[in-house]
């Protein structure tokens, strides 16, 4: 069984991007376009970050868990 670490990814409307808003691994920041972008990215930075920092975890396989966060809002509805 391979380590886990938790992405917890947010919908910036102003940006236009997803951006990594926590992560169980220190230093990891990214930002996409796509949510599947943003995932897409996160291989080669965890794959760097444990190389510099965390030597216990560079022998296993890592499943990376991504929660989305994000919202809309429903304008309200005038009564008749």
């Amino acid at each position: 069984m391979g380590a886990l670490i938790v992405v917890r990814a947010t919908w910036d409307p102003e940006a236009a991007v997803w951006w990594t808003e926590s992560s169980d691994l220190a230093g990891l920041n990214a930002e996409a376009p796509t949510i599947e972008a943003l995932r897409d990215q996160l291989p080669p930075l965890i794959s760097d970050l444990i190389e510099e920092n965390e030597p216990a975890l560079r022998r296993q396989d890592i499943v990376v868990e991504i929660i989305a966060h994000t919202q809309t809002r429903v304008p309200a509805v005038a009564l008749r």
